[in-house]
């Protein structure tokens, strides 16, 4: 099978020494790096990939590279219509389960309404539409918990927006200042990107959290990332893109 090489780059969301697992995964008609999450103890690890609704997720192109003296088991297939669980295997002998999951992010109608919940959690699988996440904590599955930077979540819909609306909060017991960077942005296409709204020192997160945005007509994708991260967890709910 011919794989094809879009990027070089990855999401490293932690890397311990002496680690089972992979370096890179590059994979054809992907919208974002890869995000590759080494997790400790017990915990699986786990590689996230979202790719455009275009993407043939049952024959995917790829390509990935372990760390060293690293091998992995069964062979990993290019058939991603369902996660695949593979054992990564140190040559000491010491192994790691880790999760390969390819994230079709399919077009949702609108309006789209996402209001996370215990009877509605964030638990993405290939069924969903309309949205899909990138190292968001699966512990918090009653919001989207952003606990670390680099982390994503992503709406897709098939029709012209007129305004959007979102709840973002910080996770604190008391009263503080944020102090990272965390944005919001649009796109026509799910590749180029404009800044729709951006939060750091100078720009706060409201008390109530509640935020309304007029989106323009040619836009069918909009994210939120949390590029820089100090202490703070943030926890994002409550999404309605409407047409009217």
């Amino acid at each position: 099978m011919k794989k094809t090489i879009l990027s070089a780059f990855v999401v490293l969301l932690t890397i311990p020494l002496f680690a089972q697992g992979f370096s890179t995964f590059i994979v054809d008609g992907s919208l974002h790096p890869a995000v590759i999450k080494n997790a400790k103890g017990d915990e699986a690890s786990s590689i996230e990939v979202i790719v455009s609704p275009k993407t043939d997720v049952s024959n995917i192109n790829f390509k990935y590279r372990l760390l060293s003296g690293c091998s992995v088991s069964p062979a990993i297939t290019s058939d991603f219509t369902q996660p695949q669980k593979v054992l990564i295997t140190k040559n000491d002998g010491t192994s790691k389960e880790w999760i390969l999951y390819v994230k079709q992010l399919t077009p949702a109608s609108l309006p789209l309404e996402l209001s996370f919940s215990t009877g509605n959690p964030a638990e993405w699988n290939q069924h969903v539409k309309g949205w899909a996440a990138l190292g968001v904590d699966q512990s918090k599955p009653t919001v989207i918990r952003f606990g670390n930077k680099g982390v994503s979540f992503w709406i897709a819909f098939n029709e012209p927006a007129k305004q959007l609306e979102y709840e973002l909060k910080m996770v604190s017991k008391k009263t503080v200042s944020f102090d990272g960077e965390f944005i919001v942005e649009t796109s026509v296409d799910g590749q180029k990107w404009k800044i729709l709204k951006e939060f750091d020192e100078r720009n706060q997160i409201s008390a109530d959290g509640k935020y309304r945005h007029d989106v323009s007509k040619d836009v069918r994708f909009i994210r939120w990332t949390y590029i820089t991260r100090n202490k703070l967890n943030l926890n994002l709910n409550n999404i309605i893109v409407s047409a009217k």
